[in-house]
């Protein structure tokens, strides 16, 4: 049953369904008998573990290290609210804050 207790999308398949499936589309080892030229699509993989493969002697001979030092980004301040920046993009921001205080 679907959540919450009711059938939703429930469907029961039988037997002859599945044969009739594969009459019509065929399996990996027999083609389709009615569809003319259909195979089934084969998998890529052979070996699904990727896990294993990627952690096999032969990739982690290729692979390259892992970077050690990560780029530290400062945080960019705004100069409208920082005086002591917007003191570096114009120095005359200190004078003209405080003339316009007094």
């Amino acid at each position: 049953l679907a959540p919450g207790g009711h059938l939703g999308r429930f469907v029961i398949w039988t037997k002859s369904a599945f044969t009739r499936l594969d009459s019509i589309y065929g399996t990996y080892t027999a083609s389709a008998s009615e569809k003319k030229d259909y195979s089934l699509p084969q998998p890529i993989m052979t070996n699904p573990d990727i896990a294993r493969i990627i952690n096999s002697d032969e990739v982690q001979s290729v692979v390259r290290a892992p970077k050690s030092q990560k780029r530290f980004n400062p945080h960019k301040k705004n100069a409208l609210k920082n005086l002591n920046v917007m003191q570096r993009l114009n120095p005359h921001a200190r004078t003209s804050k405080r003339r316009g205080i007094l």
